[in-house]
């Protein structure tokens, strides 16, 4: 019975600690204006992710960052 409850809470941790691949927080850079990216960062941390939680939420915040000097420069280049 402790066996079970120890691999348990071992398997939480490992999940709790995985990270986002390269590929997965480029695309939630790309597309951070969206829903599904928003729910699928929601999903992550009621499924016990959390740092794929906190590295989604960082990149979609670089996203809108980047996506936001852009339009400056674009802005400004026009002017």
């Amino acid at each position: 019975m402790t066996n079970k409850i120890e691999a348990k809470e071992t398997l939480s941790e490992v999940k709790s600690n995985q990270p986002l691949s390269g590929k997965q927080k480029l695309l939630f850079a790309m597309f951070c204006w969206g829903v599904q990216s928003w729910s699928q960062a929601g999903n992550f941390k009621a499924n016990g992710y959390d740092q794929k939680y906190r590295d989604a939420r960082k990149a979609m915040h670089t996203g809108l960052i980047l996506y936001g000097l852009g339009i400056l420069l674009f802005i400004l280049l026009l002017l």
